[in-house]
């Protein structure tokens, strides 16, 4: 919500698991990615890497985006592909 009010004209897709979130990716081709890491089917570093794989996946940065607070996430995070945590 608090992006939607800062940025009124921007286009949001949201996904229900990692794996409709590359679908998304696939069929949109998305500026800016913000990342959950707990998502079924595929989690966010499943979902990332399998982004990363495909043709112009790495153009869009990929932003982790969680609730948890784990010693290494960060790390691991940048390791999957994504640009930040």
């Amino acid at each position: 919500a608090m992006i939607k009010h800062l940025y009124p004209n921007a286009n949001f897709l949201e996904a229900e698991n990692g794996e409709e979130a590359y679908r998304l990716f696939v069929g949109h081709r998305p500026d800016m990615i913000l990342m959950d890491l707990q998502m079924p089917v595929l989690n966010g570093y499943e979902a990332t890497q399998k982004i990363r794989q495909s043709p112009q996946g790495d153009q869009p940065p990929i932003i982790a985006f969680t609730a948890g607070v784990v010693s290494g996430e960060k790390e691991r995070c940048l390791a999957a592909g994504m640009n930040d945590y």
